[in-house]
């Protein structure tokens, strides 16, 4: 991580240490306030490898196999880090500092992933023995991280499949065992199981992934316009992870039907998120105020598509109290106008 920066012309002794140290210091103390103690210390914290060491840290999954095939090993992560001594709230704490950072982009995740999934087949398939096919598969295995990232498999009702994306089988070379092999390229998941057993979490690799005893808070950087594309994908990867209070969902919504962002809409409507009650992702809560703020901003109520989308999809989340708002909603929608 020693790369040349230019020093300030007057240092403070933090910045008179040698670059190096300075990197040392902070992986120690993960102290997220150090790099704004000054822009010298910001620029010698500015390094890409440095951030993958952070995400890996915060964001793998803590199984059983992590720990026995020493996953962390190595160069995957500095032994300043030790990856399991890390409790699940200060694990949390880290991806929450990660996170509203600027530089923690989709992008960046996407990196770290291919080389997370990359060291897991890596570590789980060196005792198996593969028939050329599946060796062939696996040796160009990032090829397939470079698809259309629509034909992954993204979460039916906010979960994986049970299959993967890419199913690979192997032998035991000492004792013949066959196990299979599931990767799940979007959620950047690796799971090598016996056939014999069927289990969805079972011994799961992953990145990104958070702790259900600590639950981690959606980042409100991602919640609010201007939307991009790469902030809802980022969204999509992260929201059946993180929770979001019921406040901050109506707010979300309804601001996007308010902003005339359809896109925003359809694709918020379409997520499975977790609150702080559940431990499993429901559909993005439609409050019956979603269906008033939708008549209230429609030019056309007939061909409005916030209203079109909300009782083509949503019309059962209003309950039988609403007969009256269900009645306005019908009336406007047949007129054609508000």
């Amino acid at each position: 991580m020693g790369d040349s920066v230019v020093l300030p012309a007057s240092r403070s002794h933090l910045e008179s240490l040698p670059v190096e140290l300075i990197q040392e210091i902070f992986l120690h103390c993960l102290e997220f306030n150090l790099p704004r103690a000054s822009a010298y210390i910001s620029r010698v914290l500015s390094n890409p490898m440095l951030y993958k060491w952070l995400i890996r840290l915060a964001f793998s999954s803590s199984n059983e196999s992590s720990k026995r095939n020493h996953f962390f090993a190595g160069d995957f992560l500095p032994p300043q880090l030790d990856f399991f001594t890390f409790r699940p709230s200060q694990r949390r704490d880290l991806q929450k500092d990660i996170l509203n950072t600027r530089w923690c982009t989709l992008r960046l995740f996407r990196k770290c992933q291919r080389e997370y999934v990359q060291r897991a087949l890596n570590l789980l398939s060196r005792d198996l023995v593969f028939s050329p096919e599946d060796l062939h598969t696996l040796s160009t295995i990032d090829q397939f991280f470079d698809l259309n990232p629509n034909s992954h498999d993204r979460g039916h009702c906010g979960r994986r499949s049970a299959s993967g994306d890419l199913t690979l089988t192997g032998l035991d070379h000492n004792t013949g065992t066959e196990y299979h092999i599931a990767v799940w390229f979007h959620f950047g998941a690796v799971q090598v199981l016996k056939h014999t057993r069927v289990d969805a979490d079972h011994d799961l690799f992953r990145l990104p992934t958070c702790s259900l005893e600590a639950p981690l808070p959606m980042p409100d950087r991602l919640l609010r316009a201007p939307w991009t594309e790469e902030q809802l994908d980022f969204l999509q990867l992260l929201s059946a992870d993180t929770c979001l209070d019921e406040t901050r969902s109506r707010r979300v919504l309804r601001q996007t039907i308010k902003d005339r962002d359809y896109k925003a809409f359809e694709r918020l409507l379409g997520l499975h998120i977790r609150n702080w009650l559940y431990k499993y992702p429901k559909r993005w809560p439609v409050l019956p105020n979603h269906f008033q703020v939708a008549l209230k901003y429609a030019e056309n109520a007939r061909e409005d598509p916030f209203l079109q989308l909300l009782v083509s999809q949503r019309w059962d989340d209003l309950s039988d109290d609403e007969l009256l708002l269900k009645g306005e909603v019908m009336k406007q929608m047949r007129v054609g106008c508000t």
